[in-house]
């Protein structure tokens, strides 16, 4: 402890935190616990981080292996069945043609090549229409044909869920009566 006058006689105090008794100790130990208290929050924070780091690592595996999945899924559905993309790829274009509205800036900049290029794009989406629609039903792919098959694939269904009832309560009166 330094004790120190200065010309009008006032009075200084000041610890120097040597020596071992009297207050010095307790800073010391308050010292040590703010340094314990410290240690155990990084570590509490690194562990923290940590978890964080591998549950995100684990969501992105999952992510990028479920689109993985879904991409391969939708190019074999694609595959399967060439005809159906073309036409939900048609009616998408078509959907968002329809939803999207004409700038006045597209107006202005495409004027007649504009227009031309809209009639020509429109006759183009009607001839693929057609073609389309003459193409499914040269295969048998209508409205009523997609009916019958829902209606057969239903029908199928309900034939082998009372088929297995029956054969799961059959076994379960057999076992009943042993």
């Amino acid at each position: 402890m330094t004790t120190t006058s200065d010309n009008a006689g006032t009075q200084t105090t000041t610890n120097s935190g040597t020596e071992e008794s009297g207050g010095g100790g307790r800073l010391s130990a308050a010292t040590e616990r703010v340094r314990d208290t410290a240690s155990a929050a990084r570590t509490r924070a690194a562990d923290a981080y940590s978890a964080a780091r591998e549950r995100t690592s684990s969501a992105y595996s999952s992510a990028r292996e479920g689109a993985s999945r879904a991409t391969q899924r939708t190019a074999e559905g694609i595959n399967s069945n060439p005809e159906a993309a073309i036409l939900g790829g048609l009616a998408l274009g078509a959907i968002l043609a329809a939803v999207l509205p004409k700038t006045e800036r597209e107006s202005q900049a495409l004027g007649q090549v504009g227009r031309r290029i809209n009639e020509t794009a429109r006759e183009a989406a009607r001839a693929a229409r057609e073609a389309g629609l003459s193409q499914l039903e040269e295969a048998g792919l209508t409205k009523e044909g997609a009916r019958q098959k829902l209606t057969d694939i239903a029908s199928r269904a309900t034939d082998a869920a009372r088929t297995s009832a029956t054969a799961a309560a059959q076994t379960v009166k057999g076992s009943g009566q042993q």
